[in-house]
């Protein structure tokens, strides 16, 4: 989204030196914007676990509001339960968590006119506790069993389990295959179990992950993932 309130400010800057260049011969080069506050963390369970996201989409975003700002700057939490921007305006923002998940702490308010650099961890509980998978027995050339397990928090109940296996790092249900990466997506028919996954390429990388949505919702729960090397 463009923020009207930062352009603002640059033109301002832009028109203000032009018109000081015009009357005193000034040759500033501008090259601060102050777009420089950053923010970062992990997102985690009660018991310390990463939570998942997914980079390719708004599943499970950090959200900050400005304070004269009419829409939000969403930061996309990865894979490996992690968020970060740092190009943010020195304001002051709140932040809240948005996504497959529950979130009892307060709207945390940050200022990076004063600070510049915040790191903020968050605990949330997942919809779907989605733990990741293990390798059962040992990967051949062509195949590798899997044992998955979903836990449903309270209230929540499972409609869809899928597993993915790809070459492709954090693999998700809109990953596919093409012409420099291949990736199987395997319908689960069960909370936990083992699954195995055929057709694997010989002595190639792969990324193993597990994703589950919870009834009623349209976003799903990651869960970390796995990485094998075929013989």
């Amino acid at each position: 989204m463009i923020d009207m309130k930062m352009i603002g400010k640059i033109v301002a800057t832009l028109c203000g030196c032009l018109l000081l260049g015009m009357l005193t011969g000034c040759k500033t080069t501008i090259a601060e914007f102050g777009f420089d506050g950053s923010v970062s963390g992990t997102l985690k369970d009660a018991g310390g676990q990463i939570v998942s996201g997914d980079v390719t989409s708004n599943s499970l975003i950090i959200r900050l509001l400005g304070e004269n700002d009419l829409v939000t700057t969403d930061i996309r939490v990865n894979g490996d339960g992690t968020y970060r921007n740092t190009k943010l305006f020195p304001q002051k923002y709140k932040m809240w968590v948005v996504g497959p998940v529950s979130w009892t702490g307060d709207t945390v308010r940050v200022d990076f006119a004063s600070e510049k650099t915040v790191v903020k961890d968050f605990q949330v509980t997942p919809f779907l506790r989605v733990a990741a998978p293990t390798v059962v027995g040992t990967p051949s050339a062509s195949e590798v069993n899997v044992a998955y397990e979903i836990t449903a928090a309270d209230g929540q109940a499972v409609a869809i389990g899928e597993l993915y296996c790809s070459t492709n790092p954090y693999p998700t249900t809109t990953t596919g295959s093409g012409p420099f990466f291949d990736t199987r997506k395997i319908t689960l028919t069960g909370n936990t179990g083992d699954i195995t996954v055929t057709g694997l390429a010989a002595k190639t990388k792969y990324f193993i992950r597990v994703a589950a949505q919870a009834s009623g919702t349209s976003m799903f729960n990651f869960s970390d993932q796995v990485v094998i090397t075929t013989p």
